[in-house]
């Protein structure tokens, strides 16, 4: 029987948070007027008093580090800074992904308006690969470039620096990727993973694009650079960076910035992404408009983003956005298609009572949509999964992860098969020979075997609080909206009720969502769950029996026909016996 694509193949652990002490929740409660749930999730997200807390939920601009407390700044500004006044041609190296793509934008606006001489160049994915590249170096020649300024990559560039260098191009790189122990001959490095930069975060590509730009008007003298949050929150949110600290302040307010932008392409993208005049969230960001950007450079080069980005003419970027909708579309497309095809791989060839790891290949498939599907496979099974793109005798692999299997090091054990590879814990790249291919399933496979026990193989649902269905209310949830935006280090809290009754029957609804109602006392509440339409038989077979249920899920509002109304968001389902 053919693999269920819109079902789970696992029940998680429910992992709860530890109740912490009343000495480090009351003065939440009394001191910022929070409902004690609240109280209790800040206190064991770190906030244990009422003024971090109140930081952490009221984030200002203002608390925005200095710029120059980055490695190399003051220097780089200066570079830059000289460079425009003697008129010297600037190009800014870019990446193909939303935060590579936004950083570029983001730093040719900012050198156009210090009246800069300025281009960009963004590698083909498909033909030069991530990263600063000889290529490049010879564009940047022959467009008679005198600078370069990276963005989002160069930090491991160490050969195509020093090529550059041979060419008469100075660099300056401003990555936020892990060094490696020899650096490139760049003229500066802004990269706060070089010291102690006092940030304490991971910053994105185009967070650090924007410290730059932050230094460069401090320097000199100009208005802060705030029209482009905006760009700073699509490019932060869709790396998927810990959004913590400075993340967290940018994102909050570039998500708000995107909802008012003034910038042709952004508008037009909300457009055909539904979106337009619409208050626009973090997850809107991530799953609707980051794709149609990220699409163009998976399936080719990336430079019309760039365009759509940076224009001022409305027409353009109407053009431009419906080609990248159009492009989206087309990678959704190939998306399905390969998802289809790993099952169906999995299905035939992988025996998950003995395998860890998922290892599949195959000459039909894109090689800028493996990554996605991976994902898709991991969230589906739950293991190791590695999918590898053949091209002749060489094939492009993309893998993921799960807790408790650092992927660079289980591949570091493999090395013997692979003709490269790199990345980090819960995502990597490489590339292997054809003939490798089967040596390397049965490798990887022993690797995962040794570091995975069973417990592994099961998914943890991390849940905050356990609250009665009297505790959720109005104010519980918009104070909860005040978390926002969610993401990594900062996710949406998940709850557990438990010995709720169901009333009525549930229903399927959209696209295999099951819907119900719930009751403990004289409370109701109704609980949607997203992609769990195979619940439907179980739960019915609960209310035939006048059964109880234990629900886990976060809180959102649900606004139809004029009417606001709190709905549980479906994590999981305990049934009780």
């Amino acid at each position: 029987m053919r693999a269920d694509t819109t079902e789970k193949n696992f029940a998680a652990r429910w992992v709860f948070q530890p109740e912490p002490s009343p000495a480090s929740v009351q003065p939440l409660v009394h001191g910022l007027g929070l409902p004690s749930p609240i109280a209790k999730i800040l206190a064991n997200r770190g906030f244990l008093n009422p003024g971090q807390a109140d930081r952490f939920l009221h984030p200002k601009l203002e608390e925005l580090c200095d710029p120059f407390l980055l490695p190399s700044m003051r220097e780089a500004v200066e570079l830059i800074v000289g460079a425009i006044r003697e008129n010297e041609p600037i190009m800014i190296f870019g990446d193909y992904d939303v935060d590579g793509i936004t950083a570029t934008a983001l730093m040719y606006l900012v050198l156009s308006r210090l009246g800069a001489r300025v281009s960009y160049y963004l590698p083909n994915r498909l033909v030069e690969g991530y990263g600063l590249s000889e290529d490049g170096f010879l564009e940047a020649q022959k467009r008679g470039v005198s600078w370069i300024i990276s963005v989002d990559c160069g930090i491991t560039a160490v050969k195509e620096i020093a090529f550059g260098n041979s060419l008469g191009i100075r660099t300056i790189i401003t990555d936020h990727h892990e060094p490696a122990s020899e650096l490139p001959d760049a003229a500066a490095i802004v990269n706060p993973k070089l010291g102690d930069s006092s940030l304490g975060e991971e910053l994105s590509g185009v967070g650090i694009a924007y410290k730059l730009a932050q230094a460069l008007f401090l320097h000199l003298g100009q208005e802060e650079v705030e029209e482009h949050l905006d760009l700073v929150a699509l490019g932060t949110l869709a790396d998927i960076v810990p959004l913590t600290g400075e993340n967290r302040i940018l994102s909050r307010y570039g998500v708000q910035a995107l909802g008012r932008t003034n910038k042709p392409g952004l508008k037009s993208l909300a457009f055909v992404a539904g979106l337009l005049g619409k208050e626009i969230s973090a997850g809107q960001v991530v799953f609707v408009l980051a794709p149609r950007i990220n699409a163009i450079g998976r399936l080719g080069s990336a430079m019309e983003a760039i365009r759509l980005l940076t224009t001022r003419d409305e027409k353009v970027a109407g053009e431009i956005a419906r080609l990248l909708d159009g492009e989206n579309r087309k990678r959704r497309s190939l998306d399905e298609a390969t998802l289809e095809e790993a099952l169906a791989q999995v299905e035939r060839e992988i025996d998950l009572s003995k395998e860890r790891a998922i290892v599949l290949a195959s000459d039909s498939w894109h090689p800028g949509v493996i990554g996605i599907v991976a994902s898709r496979l991991v969230e589906r099974f739950h293991r190791p999964t590695i999918m590898i793109s053949i091209e002749g005798e060489e094939g492009k692999g993309s893998a993921r992860s799960i807790p408790g299997f650092h992927l660079t090091e289980a591949l570091k054990c493999c090395d013997s098969h692979l003709l490269r590879y790199g990345g980090h814990k819960y995502a990597a790249g490489l590339s292997i020979a054809r003939s490798e291919i089967e040596p390397f399933r049965r490798k990887i496979n022993e690797v995962s075997s040794r570091l995975l026990s069973d417990e592994d193989l099961i998914p943890r649902l991390e849940v905050d609080a356990e609250v009665g269905l009297n505790e959720v209310n109005d104010r519980l949830v918009e104070t909860l909206e005040l978390f926002a935006p969610f993401g990594p280090a900062n996710s949406r809290p998940v709850f557990v009720t438990r010995g709720l009754e169901l009333v009525g029957l549930p229903v399927l609804v959209g696209n295999n969502h099951v819907k119900f109602r719930v009751r403990q006392g004289n409370l109701t509440h109704e609980a949607i769950g997203f992609g769990m339409g195979g619940w439907l038989p179980r739960l019915a077979a609960v209310v035939e029996r006048s059964g109880f249920v234990d629900l886990a899920y976060t809180l959102d509002f649900n606004e139809w026909n004029g009417q606001k109304k709190i709905q549980l968001h479906l994590k999981d389902i305990h049934l009780l016996q």
